[in-house]
């Protein structure tokens, strides 16, 4: 079960958020305060190449479909906080049985939020095991599975890839969606647009 080939960090930096959603592109962009959709030029790189951050909203989020249920949702502007993390958000994108989970990584910071059946969100820190949030016996056994022990990480239970922190996030995103993203899961096409939520 383990994504060992994929580190985001690696690929794109620290600055990126990405959000996993049981939503068509579309419906998740709608979501997430984008009004106009439309496709985008070439890779994720292009489409950001435009963007400054220090612009401040609106902000450009990008999706794609992951299969015929799931989207992924990529942002690279956090100047009013990333749009994935707002608790109405994430809320809004689950879905009975499904749940919406996002990563984020700033400098010196990566975590991951996810929300259960519209419920409170819940949110870890890979690296350490911090947690916070109502989590369902559900989540917590699927982390166990993956190699995330029940309490804070020490030497003795640590956390999976202590060394590679985006690669931890991964494998929560997949202990909670049951995706496990991949390469070929960022080649696109992608859609999007405008989003001017504010910081949550």
């Amino acid at each position: 079960m383990r994504n060992r080939t994929l580190d985001l960090r690696q690929l794109w930096g620290e600055g990126w958020c990405i959000t996993l959603a049981p939503r068509s592109p579309q419906s998740a962009l709608h979501a997430m305060g984008v009004q106009e959709i439309e496709p985008l030029p070439g890779d994720l790189a292009t489409a950001f190449a435009g963007r400054d951050p220090r612009n401040g909203p609106p902000v450009l989020l990008a999706a794609a479909p992951l299969d015929d249920v799931w989207s992924i949702i990529a942002e690279c502007e956090a100047s009013t906080g990333w749009v994935g993390m707002h608790s109405d958000v994430l809320s809004s994108l689950a879905s009975p049985g499904r749940p919406a989970c996002t990563a984020f990584s700033d400098p010196n910071k990566l975590f991951v939020e996810f929300c259960e059946d519209a419920s409170q969100p819940c949110g870890i820190e890979p690296r350490t095991n911090r947690r916070w949030g109502p989590y369902s016996q559900r989540a917590i056994e699927s982390l166990r599975l993956v190699g995330f022990p029940d309490g804070y990480a020490t030497e003795e239970e640590p956390v999976p890839e202590p060394d590679r922190e985006a690669v931890g996030a991964l494998l929560v995103m997949q202990a909670i969606t049951g995706i496990q993203l991949r390469h070929e899961h960022l080649t696109g096409p992608w859609t999007g647009g405008l989003s001017s939520k504010t910081a949550p």
